[in-house]
């Protein structure tokens, strides 16, 4: 089962978006394949964005949450012009399954300045090497400030190797993110 702070720090960052993005949000939570359907359905009521579990070939649409399997990378690649999920399961530098890093990476090949990376509590340095792949494609990484983390080790990762343009708690995170979309929280 997630750690509550884990659950409260993303139910904070969505609580405080606009109910509508206009664009896909893709999300690696490290948590064993058992638990993902139950934790989608966790996301979607606390959310309020549709939240399913990514599956080979599945489109990425915008409004919704995609979530990497406990069993694979979530990543992405065009086809037919338009992004897809890739599920990938090769080994990774953090050891975790899934990862963060190639979901990054994968988005750094695809979207490049487009796209933007938030690293939210977490244990280890899982996405800092993907978030310096998303940088130095021209994209932005934001980061969960240490005071409003349970654990401060991801964040701290992308923090500490001068990756994130912004470093917030969660519901400052949120009007960010809704300021750089043009929108406003509309709740």
């Amino acid at each position: 089962m997630p750690r509550p702070e884990g659950v409260h720090a993303l139910a904070n960052l969505f609580g405080g978006l606009p109910r509508r993005l206009g664009i896909p949000v893709l999300l690696t939570q490290h948590l064993p394949a058992a638990f993902m359907p139950h934790f989608a359905r966790q996301l979607t009521a606390a959310s309020g964005y549709e939240t399913v579990l990514a599956e080979e070939g599945t489109p990425v649409e915008p409004d919704r949450i995609l979530i990497a399997p406990g069993d694979a990378h979530l990543t992405v690649c065009k086809q037919a012009g338009r992004l897809v999920v890739r599920l990938d399961r090769s080994p990774v530098a953090s050891g975790c399954l899934p990862s963060v890093d190639p979901m990054f990476a994968s988005l750094a090949e695809e979207i490049g300045e487009g796209a933007l990376g938030v690293v939210l509590t977490g244990m280890g340095r899982d996405g800092a090497l993907g978030a310096a792949r998303l940088v130095a494609a021209g994209g932005s990484i934001l980061a969960q400030d240490e005071a409003s983390c349970a654990v401060w080790g991801m964040p701290r990762a992308v923090v500490e190797a001068g990756l994130a343009s912004a470093v917030l708690p969660p519901h400052e995170l949120a009007e960010l993110i809704g300021s750089r979309l043009g929108l406003a929280a509309c709740r």
